[in-house]
């Protein structure tokens, strides 16, 4: 079975749209998302109806919880841009969205795999794997052989077989090890920040345990030009080009 997986689509329904033309041609058997499917882009009504309407699962992400749950997070921990397009993307969204994202579920397991927006590990909430200590103490938490997660917007690949030292690196095309634990850090479809703006999932081959990294292009400026004209910061539009 070939499984595409997303995440960390940022209200950029450019990039949505040209990722999920990509899984039509490729005739994916199944989509899923890692949440974050709100915040800094200026189209998260259009995101959500779109994930909605194609019945992907979908984790929940941290701009999703800061959306739909306001008393659970504390504004002076996150970017002032990101607070302003927070509190935007509220007064966006009808009643159905809201309750759309807060019904999405931390993971989702499945019999081959799992999925979550950030490492598993419990506290502090929100934790990016990004170095071998994170990622050691992810996988100490992953419930899984296999977990797929977003939030670094970074395509990364943490391997720990035993006997062997944990490895962090970034995600090339590879066949996953048949034994071990591993967590795969799928990138952004909306907001990627490894210097490549092209949209950015992958493929999971359920069979051969093969992955390979989705980019595509979409129309950048169409989605800047949505940020611009909502009164949105203008940093927000220039990362999107930059891919950083």
């Amino acid at each position: 079975m070939l499984i595409a997986i997303m995440g960390d689509i940022h209200a950029n329904v450019d990039a949505l749209s040209a990722m999920l033309d990509a899984f039509d041609r490729l005739a994916v058997n199944k989509t899923f998302c890692t949440g974050d499917v709100v915040g800094y882009g200026a189209a998260p009504s259009e995101c959500v109806d779109l994930l909605r309407e194609r019945h992907i699962p979908t984790t929940l992400g941290n701009h999703d919880s800061y959306t739909v749950f306001p008393n659970d997070y504390n504004p002076s921990h996150v970017r002032p841009e990101a607070n302003q397009v927070i509190e935007w993307t509220r007064k966006q969204l009808r009643t159905d969205q809201m309750e759309w994202l807060a019904s999405l579920p931390m993971a989702i397991e499945t019999e081959e795999f799992m999925l979550t927006h950030a490492s598993c590990q419990p506290f502090p909430p929100w934790i990016y794997v990004t170095d071998e200590r994170k990622a050691a103490m992810h996988l100490l938490f992953q419930p899984k052989r296999i977990c797929f997660n977003g939030h670094c917007h970074v395509p990364l690949i943490a391997t720990h077989i035993p006997g062997r030292h944990l490895e962090l690196t970034y995600l090339h095309n590879t066949i996953l090890p048949k034994q071990g634990n591993v967590m795969v850090g799928i990138g952004s479809v909306g907001q990627p920040r490894d210097e490549d703006p092209r949209a950015c999932a992958i493929l999971f081959n359920t069979v051969t345990l093969a992955v390979t990294l989705l980019r595509v292009r979409y129309d950048v400026k169409s989605a800047q030009q949505r940020i611009l004209d909502n009164g949105l910061p203008r940093c927000l539009a220039r990362r999107i080009e930059q891919g950083k």
